[in-house]
C-alpha cells in the first residue's frame, strides 16, 4: 500500500479533497515544544534558535502531519541584547549600557514587555508613521535565517509546513494601544483610528507572510486571541475583522499558498461570517467555550475545512484513555466527507504529557481512515 506524505494528506483536505486519512496538527508552541524536546523554554528565549528546532523536534516525536515556525528576531539582536536572569525574572539587557530594557513574560508566551513603551498612536497620521519593514528586509535582517533550514528539513521529512503569521486586528490593536481596554474602545470612540491600526497590522502582516513564503512554506497561520465572541460583537466582527482576513487570505492564496485561521475561545456567533474571509481552514472549535465540532460541522463543514475540537484540559489533565476517547469523538463528528483535521481548541499546554498527544495521534490513524478497507469507525476501540 503507497503511503501518503503528510504534505499530500494535509494539501488534500484543505483544498477539500478526500485524504487517505484524518490528519494530525495539534497547535504546538515553542513553549511546549522545548518540554517536548526535553529542554527549557527559558532557554529558547535566550537562544531563539533552539526553540526553532524543538517545533521540528516535536513534530517528529510526536508524528504530527504538520510543523509550524515563528519569525525570529533580526540577527542584530544576538549582537547587541543579552537574555539573563535577574532577581527571579527573565530579562533583556544592552549588551552596550548593560540597562535591563524589559522582562520576559516566561509564564504566558514569552513575549517580552518593554520598561520603556512607545506612546500609543493617537491619530491616523501616527499610524502612517509606523514603519512596515519589506519582505526583503525581513530577509535581509536575518528574521529567517534559523527558519530557512528547518524548512528545507521538515519537506524532507515530508511535513506539511506553516508560517506563524498572527495579529491581523485585534492583537496588533492591544499591543499598539497598551492594553485591550485602549483598544476596544477605538471601535466606538474613534472607529477611523481602528480601521488604520488594522490596516497598518494587514501591511505589515502581508510582509511578513510574504517572506515567510520565500523559505518555501506551504501555509501561513492568521488570526487574533482577541478577536472571538468573548470579547467583540458579530456586529464588529464583521464590519472591522472580516475585511482584513479576506485581504491577508487573497494575497497568500495569489502567491499559491493555503491560508488557516486561528479563532480563540467562543466562536459560535461568527461561524456564519467565518466563510466569507476565504480562508481555508479554521483553527479552534474549543470545547471549555461551548464549542463542537458536530455543530460547527453541520454549520460550516461544507464550506471550509474545520480544525480542532479536543480540550486542552483532558490533554494535560486527562490520562491517555481519556485524551483517545475525546480524540476518537472528534474524529468521527469531522471526519464524514472531509474537511476535518484533528487538533486541540488552542494551543497546547506546556506540560502535556507526551501519552497524551500520542493518544490523540492514534485516534486520528485509528478511526480516521477513508480507505474501503478501514475499521468501522463505530466499534469501540479505545486499546491504548
Amino acid at each position: 500500500m503507497k503511503t501518503i506524505a503528510k504534505r499530500d494528506r494535509m494539501r488534500a483536505v484543505l483544498s477539500g479533497i478526500l485524504p487517505d486519512r484524518v490528519p494530525f496538527f495539534p497547535t504546538i508552541y515553542i513553549d511546549h515544544a522545548c518540554i517536548a524536546c526535553g529542554e527549557k523554554f527559558e532557554d529558547a528565549l535566550i537562544d531563539p534558535a533552539l526553540g526553532q528546532a524543538c517545533m521540528l523536534g516535536a513534530a517528529r516525536r510526536y508524528q504530527t502531519d504538520v510543523v509550524r515556525f515563528c519569525m525570529g528576531p533580526e540577527t542584530s539582536w544576538y549582537e547587541e541584547k543579552r537574555v539573563v536572569e535577574r532577581d527571579g525574572r527573565l530579562v533583556q539587557l544592552s549588551r552596550k549600557t548593560g540597562e535591563v530594557e524589559g522582562y520576559f513574560d516566561v509564564q504566558g508566551g514569552g513575549a517580552l514587555s518593554p520598561f520603556a513603551r512607545p506612546d500609543p498612536p493617537r491619530t491616523v497620521d501616527d499610524v502612517r508613521r509606523i514603519e512596515v519593514p519589506s519582505a526583503r528586509e525581513y530577509l535581509q535582517r536575518g528574521c529567517l535565517k534559523d527558519v530557512a533550514p528547518l524548512v528545507e528539513a521538515a519537506h524532507e521529512d515530508g511535513f506539511f509546513v506553516v508560517g506563524l503569521c498572527s495579529g491581523q486586528t485585534l492583537n496588533s490593536m492591544v499591543e499598539r494601544m497598551g492594553g485591550p481596554e485602549a483598544a476596544l474602545l477605538l471601535f466606538y470612540d474613534n472607529p477611523k483610528l481602528a480601521c488604520a491600526l488594522i490596516d497598518k497590522a494587514v501591511t505589515i502582516s502581508i510582509e511578513k507572510g510574504k517572506a515567510f513564503i520565500d523559505v518555501g512554506v506551504d501555509c501561513l497561520f492568521i488570526g487574533d486571541s482577541y478577536t472571538s465572541a468573548s470579547v467583540i460583537s458579530p456586529e464588529i466582527y464583521e464590519r472591522f475583522c472580516v475585511p482584513a482576513y479576506v485581504q491577508v487570505t487573497r494575497e497568500f492564496h495569489s502567491r499559491g499558498v493555503f491560508c488557516i485561521k486561528h479563532c480563540c475561545g467562543r466562536y459560535n456567533p461568527f461561524l456564519d461570517a467565518l466563510p466569507t474571509t476565504g480562508v481555508d481552514a479554521m483553527d479552534g472549535i474549543d470545547p471549555t467555550s461551548g464549542m463542537t465540532v458536530a455543530h460547527t460541522k453541520e454549520r460550516i463543514g461544507t464550506e471550509m475545512t474545520l480544525m480542532g475540537g479536543i480540550s486542552c484540559l483532558t490533554l494535560l489533565n486527562g490520562t491517555p484513555e481519556e485524551v483517545y476517547e475525546e480524540a476518537k469523538q472528534c474524529v468521527l463528528a469531522g471526519k464524514p466527507g472531509g474537511r476535518y483535521i484533528l487538533g486541540s481548541g488552542c494551543a497546547i499546554p506546556r506540560y502535556t504529557p507526551a501519552e497524551n498527544m500520542m493518544a490523540a495521534r492514534r485516534a486520528a490513524v485509528e478511526h480516521g481512515s477513508y480507505r474501503e478497507n478501514s475499521v468501522d469507525e463505530a466499534a469501540n476501540r479505545t486499546t491504548i
